[in-house]
């Protein structure tokens, strides 16, 4: 074997090996590469995911809170509007029984009074008359 010729036989295998040795590192790169890539984008859109849907579990329960407020607001002013009709009925019978208790004493102080005067014309006339026939007794 001629001396320089080693040395070329060596290179020969060399660059053969470190040509797929380069192949594969570089493909193991490139395919370390993109499965982080498409890690950190599963992550990105994972946590853009859960991002969003926190923030629509937020917008909901915001909504949710905000319509209990609101029908916390309606019914507590169903509660005072049922309250105020429940008061004004109330006071329409209070004042429909102090008026029906006017009206039955009036009618009883002027029925009683009618009679009374009933009562007392008829005894005064009563009186009257047994007076005078008394009278006509003892002038007769």
């Amino acid at each position: 074997m001629p001396a320089g010729e080693l040395p070329c036989l060596v290179a020969a295998a060399f660059f053969p090996a470190a040509f797929f040795a380069g192949v594969f590192f570089t493909t193991a790169f490139l395919a370390t590469a993109f499965l982080e890539t498409a890690f950190l984008e599963t992550a990105f859109f994972t946590g853009a995911f859960f991002a969003a849907a926190f923030l629509a579990g937020a917008f909901c329960a915001a909504v949710f809170f905000a319509g209990a407020f609101f029908a916390g607001m309606f019914f507590t002013g169903a509660f005072f509007a049922a309250a105020f009709l429940a008061g004004a009925f109330c006071a329409a019978v209070f004042f429909a029984g102090a008026f029906f208790a006017d009206a039955f004493f009036a009618g009883a102080f002027f029925t009683g009074a009618s009679f009374a005067t009933a009562f007392f014309a008829g005894a005064l006339l009563t009186g009257a008359f047994f007076t005078g026939a008394a009278s006509g007794v003892r002038g007769g």
